[in-house]
């Protein structure tokens, strides 16, 4: 059993530096809204609310770190404040037990999610 975990831990490894930055940002969504349902599934145990939402709110934070406001402009700064809002509401999830402030994070994540895999299959041309 303990190769099968390695094996797929590898895997997951491999898919993630084999895919481009637009494949890296939908994993990464999908993660954090996987934790958030779990988290969801086993709310009424803290613990594992907690050991879910930990890893989800870890995902939001590296996506809110790694926006480039730049390159980004408006967007960035729009993502940032969504991001924000997300991270707030898994603290108050978690510390609060506030079961409607997940729902929310999880229809936050679920709408970026979906917009960037409509990205990611349309990406858009390089710019010049």
């Amino acid at each position: 059993m303990q190769n099968a975990a390695f094996a797929h831990s590898a895997y997951q490894k491999g898919q993630v530096t084999a895919s481009n930055p637009l494949r890296i940002v939908v994993l990464l969504y999908d993660g954090a809204i996987r934790f958030c349902r779990q988290s969801l599934d086993r709310f009424d145990d803290p613990s594992a609310r907690g050991t879910g939402l930990g890893r989800a709110h870890a995902i939001v934070s590296e996506l809110l770190v790694a926006l480039d406001f730049d390159q980004g402009g408006e967007i960035a700064g729009q993502l940032d404040s969504l991001y924000r809002y997300v991270l707030d509401s898994l603290i108050r999830a978690n510390v609060d037990g506030n079961r409607a402030a997940l729902e929310s994070a999880i229809g936050v994540l679920e709408t970026l999610a979906e917009g960037w895999r409509e990205i990611s299959r349309n990406p858009p041309e390089p710019t010049r």
